[in-house]
């Protein structure tokens, strides 16, 4: 099975979600500014995902590798100019340090590729800043990305390039210059409610979703746990789509003052209808199962055995049994 097909079954909600500017500033709020409205959706610009680079001759051919982020936005504004790219992941990725890396440096060349063409034809360059086709004074965009972890398991991978080389036998002279490239994980199932809660009210209620989504009694109080009174419709389409709940939409009723939808009503009558199928199945079940022991007991008798002897065949009391035979 091909990677990007496994990764986008239950990523793709998230992706769509998430590309839309104000949810992604939101994002981006709780995230790297811990609750804090720094950004709004005027402050995110969209930036080409692709990102190209030179892999080398195969023969007589020279090769090129792409790579695509999940989404990759741009920030551009006085108190910050970043290009951002989160990547919702639902497995651990044990080679995800070398992926980010390769993909930040692809990003930081592509960067670097669009200055130099500036100067393609320029003859007012000289020396060591013509040879590089960039000059002391050019400055490249800081690179920033994110992975955001959906897993139920603990993220259990590498969180640093360190973390995927042997260094045990390397000399601690030696090890200082080993450079090494951090992760930032956001590992959405294990990570403390408290820190969920400093992110704006419906991205918390959405990350609560997903780590509570095997919980459907803490599906009911997410109210409480997420401090958030009711979402959007974009939100509920969010969570409908992720957890795979096709029928959540079903229960249209529950709109609040403004138009924000009331999940815990929805979660609350979704769970009293399994609760109801399960004891109609039960009830089922009962009947099944007593049709096939009144059957039993008409064969054992059939074939001359007690009433006594039925009872203790299969463990049932004689009453019963005399019961049915009666």
């Amino acid at each position: 099975m091909k990677e990007e097909n496994y990764l986008g079954r239950k990523e793709n909600p998230l992706l769509v979600y998430y590309n839309q500017n104000e949810r992604f500033a939101q994002l981006l709020n709780g995230w790297l500014f811990r609750g804090r409205p720094r950004l709004e959706a005027g402050d995110i610009k969209e930036a080409d995902r692709r990102a190209e680079g030179k892999r080398g001759k195969s023969g007589k051919r020279r090769e090129y590798r792409s790579r695509y982020r999940d989404l990759y936005k741009r920030l551009d504004s006085a108190a910050v100019r970043l290009y951002v790219g989160a990547e919702p992941m639902e497995y651990v990725d044990y080679a995800m340090p070398l992926r980010v890396m390769d993909s930040d440096t692809l990003s930081y060349l592509h960067q670097k590729k669009e200055i130099s063409r500036k100067y393609a034809e320029h003859k007012g360059l000289e020396g060591d800043e013509y040879l590089s086709r960039f000059t002391k004074k050019d400055r490249l965009l800081p690179v920033v990305t994110l992975v955001l972890y959906c897993g139920e398991r603990p993220w259990d991978g590498a969180r640093s390039l360190h973390g995927m080389l042997e260094l045990d036998g390397v000399p601690e002279e030696l090890k200082e210059y080993v450079e090494d490239y951090s992760l930032h994980i956001l590992d959405v199932c294990h990570t403390p409610d408290e820190r969920l809660r400093e992110f704006p009210p419906e991205i918390c209620f959405l990350l609560m979703c997903i780590k509570y989504a095997g919980d459907k009694e803490a599906l009911l109080r997410l109210r409480e746990l997420a401090e958030c009174s009711g979402i959007s419709e974009d939100t509920c389409e969010t969570v409908e789509s992720y957890l795979d709940m096709p029928e959540f939409l079903e229960h249209g009723d529950g709109i609040e003052e403004g138009g924000k939808i009331n999940m815990t009503d929805r979660f609350r009558k979704l769970l009293e209808e399994e609760r109801q199928e399960g004891r109609e199945e039960g009830r089922e079940e009962g009947r099944e199962e007593g049709v096939s022991q009144t059957k039993k007991i008409f064969k054992l008798a059939g074939a001359g055995a007690s009433p006594e002897e039925i009872a203790r065949q299969l463990s049932v009391p004689e009453e019963r049994v005399l019961q049915i035979l009666e």
